[in-house]
């Protein structure tokens, strides 16, 4: 079995309107959120083997804050294809893992991270708000074999979603 990890990373700052989109912060709300997604994820899944991040400025900061409070012994990888790939980018790099790996996170960005969960299961969720988390599994025994539909949803939970 295969445990995907996809996060969208937690709201950010407009303040600077020249800012260059990459370099964008987290905003108030976000720094709020992120850690207390975090909590919710460390209590109730496993680490991941592999975190994968956007080079994105608000993307490297929601991982940094899950590191503190989920991944803590995890090297973060940053992967500037992330910033702007497309669903069929992220699927094909997902299928290029080493099988050895069980457990993957990216915390990446929207419209991407929507489109992909709802490529690999066949749901219509309409959109994965900031700091959104869609926790998948595939029962698979390489990463290759997975292609849309093959995944099932174990959870999808988000800042707001009642608890």
């Amino acid at each position: 079995m295969k445990t995907l990890f996809l996060i969208r990373h937690a709201k950010s700052s407009w303040d600077t309107p020249n800012l260059d989109d990459a370099d964008r912060p987290l905003n108030t709300r976000g720094n709020r959120d992120a850690p207390i997604m975090a909590q919710r994820m460390a209590s109730n899944w496993p680490v991941p083997e592999l975190i994968f991040c956007s080079r994105a400025k608000r993307a490297r900061e929601t991982a940094d804050i899950l590191k503190r409070f989920w991944w803590k012994e995890k090297e973060i990888k940053v992967e500037g294809e992330l910033y702007d790939a497309s669903a069929s980018d992220v699927l094909n790099f997902i299928t290029e893992a080493p099988d050895t790996v069980d457990s993957m996170a990216f915390v990446f960005h929207n419209p991407t991270i929507t489109f992909l969960s709802n490529i690999l299961t066949y749901l219509e969720i309409p959109n994965v708000p900031t700091c959104g988390i869609v926790s998948l599994k595939a029962e698979v025994n390489e990463w290759k074999e997975i292609e849309p539909g093959k995944c099932v949803l174990l959870d999808f939970d988000f800042p707001k979603r009642e608890h």
